[in-house]
């Protein structure tokens, strides 16, 4: 007879299963996880197989599949899709794609290579870190991660993340160069399949590598590692699945770990006080209130010295046009709101808030310096082009403009002024100067804090340890903040510490979970979610609505059940920039 399988169209709009016949002479060919041709609605298009030998529905008549195309993803991520489109309410096709090959794939070696000898693991805290279950380790900027990496291979079939495709190559060639079967995700789709040692970037934690030994995840702070387009799932949290699933130990690291591993229970190991400092390099962090106003708003004593110098000097200002900043011109605090910290903008005579939380009451007040009295202030207002034109006359060299919109991959010289993407394109420089750090330490997302201290992560490296020369240089009218402190004294903890209570007192992630909603199906969806208990809806702001709520599966859960209507819309999971 022949065999009935259900599959799931790769239609994100529809993401249903149907029933379809098998051939009997391709029946041998067929396995959950297949890529197969159907007819729907008067289309061929692929499908995953879901399941093999359903029971047909009675009273109808089965279509035959039209071809069998090769290999996809095994069923355990058949399964996990189906729990991620739950959890980031998204369908499964989305994730699916992403675990499919970029081509067909015919057939996969049956047995795993065989494996070398054991690589070294040069230090305790990497012998130690998988042996824990479940682990965060804290490693400074400039630390050799390879230990860890050796310790994950040692294990068997481990998955490796890491921020950037890049990286991902770089870990490769190690671990082949050590010996070690290593496949790159995606390039390396079948080798993975095989129960090669996988590494990629966020996409690899959908690789088909299967019963994982061990999972790592390197840098896990990192931005990347979250899908901007909805479903905005996070790489970090699908490998950790995928190890819970297998009962894999796993371990992620970061110089400064985000605050949902740092919540997620498991241990927390760091280096020696002595090991972790020599992998910062020296921060100097410069008090523009201390600085001659006559100087102007960007360029401070310590910067001036320095352009003076030959060194290779790489500045960084995140902003190409006017940002809604402003300080007294008489004592050079930046105007702020008492009641949340935020920046404030002047607007004629009074100073308001121009990023007010959904569902919250703007602030609007008096033009007057909290700290002096003083009525007059300055907008901070130059960009990136601006200040490259008058750094060339303060340096007497040229200057190179970097920005993200150019197309330079490896700009040359030893004066750049640029935006973030400065620290991807500069392979290395002497000193690192942020011209204007208060712009991320205030920017209005709830998750400035943990950004800015990113950026002095990426600086960190860029600079290079405190026993090479390296040296970071912050511009900053809050020499006080406690992402500041803690570079200061290459202790993370300083930030994290007090940026949790700060989360847990505002019921902002971890302490809370927000979806947000917007597009112009946004109103027709937020009616028909209404208000469930355990929810709090707050907005529009911008045409977005917040929803969120202190227990997770409440949330998702009242999520899932709306009806979606048609047209653009776009739900949002642990939104990045919120």
């Amino acid at each position: 007879m022949s065999r009935v399988i259900r599959v799931l169209p790769d239609e994100p709009a529809i993401d249903r299963e149907f029933d379809y016949v098998v051939p009997e002479d391709r029946a041998h060919l067929i396995q959950v996880g297949s890529i197969v041709r159907v007819d729907l609605r008067g289309r061929r298009v692929r499908a995953w197989v879901t399941a093999i030998d359903v029971e047909p529905p009675p009273g109808v008549e089965l279509r035959p599949i039209s071809k069998v195309s090769g290999i996809g993803p095994p069923a355990p991520l058949i399964e996990l899709a189906a729990w991620a489109a739950h959890r980031w309410v998204g369908t499964r096709p989305r994730f699916l794609r992403t675990a499919t090959a970029d081509r067909n794939v015919a057939s996969v070696v049956a047995d795993p290579p065989s494996r070398p000898a054991p690589l070294a693991v040069l230090d305790e805290l990497s012998a130690e870190a998988f042996t824990r279950g479940g682990a965060v380790v804290r490693l400074a900027p400039n630390s050799d991660e390879w230990p860890l990496i050796a310790a994950a291979a040692n294990l068997g079939k481990a998955l490796i993340l890491t921020p950037s495709v890049g990286h991902a190559k770089r870990v490769v060639l190690q671990l082949r160069r050590a010996g070690v079967q290593a496949a790159l995700y995606p390039r390396d789709w079948a080798m993975s399949a095989a129960g090669a040692v996988t590494v990629g970037a966020r996409a690899a934690a959908w690789a088909p590598v299967t019963n994982l030994d061990a999972v790592l995840v390197l840098d896990e702070h990192d931005e990347s590692y979250q899908e901007e387009s909805a479903p905005t799932w996070h790489a970090r949290d699908v490998a950790l699945e995928r190890a819970r699933r297998d009962g894999a130990p796993w371990v992620v690291t970061s110089p400064a770990p985000s605050l949902e591993s740092l919540t997620s229970g498991a241990s927390l190991l760091t280096p020696s006080r002595t090991v972790e400092r020599l992998g910062w390099p020296v921060f100097e962090i410069a008090d523009r209130r201390d600085d001659d106003p006559t100087l102007g708003e960007w360029c401070g004593e310590a910067l001036t010295r320095l352009l003076h110098s030959r060194q290779r000097v790489v500045c960084v200002l995140n902003r190409k046009g006017r940002a809604r900043l402003a300080y007294c011109h008489a004592c050079g605090e930046l105007a702020r709101s008492e009641a949340t910290g935020r920046p404030l903008a002047p607007d004629g005579e009074r100073l308001v808030d121009p990023t007010p939380a959904p569902g919250e009451l703007a602030e609007n007040r008096p033009a007057v310096c909290d700290h002096c009295g003083s009525t007059r202030f300055r907008r901070v207002k130059l960009g990136v082009t601006g200040v490259a034109e008058a750094l060339s006359l303060i340096a007497r060299r040229p200057v190179v403009e970097v920005t993200a919109d150019q197309n330079d991959p490896s700009p040359t010289g030893d004066l750049f002024v640029g935006t973030e993407a400065v620290l991807h394109r500069i392979a290395e420089a002497d000193v690192v100067a942020f011209l204007d750090f208060d712009q991320e330490l205030l920017a209005p997302r709830y998750r400035a804090g943990e950004e800015a201290m990113a950026l002095l992560i990426r600086a960190a490296r860029l600079a290079g340890p405190r026993d090479g020369g390296g040296r970071v240089l912050v511009q900053t009218r809050m020499p006080e903040h406690e992402v500041l402190e803690a570079v200061l004294h290459a202790d993370p903890r300083r930030a994290a510490i007090p940026e949790l209570a700060r989360r847990r007192a505002l019921q902002q992630p971890p302490a809370s979970y927000w979806a947000v909603v917007s597009g112009a199906s946004a109103p027709t969806f937020i009616e028909r979610l209404g208000s469930p208990v355990g929810l709090e809806v707050l907005g529009p702001t911008d045409g977005k609505w917040r929803v969120s709520s202190n227990d997770r599966d409440v949330l998702l859960d009242a999520l899932a059940v709306v009806d979606r209507p048609g047209g653009r819309l776009r739900v949002e999971v642990d939104p990045l920039r919120a």
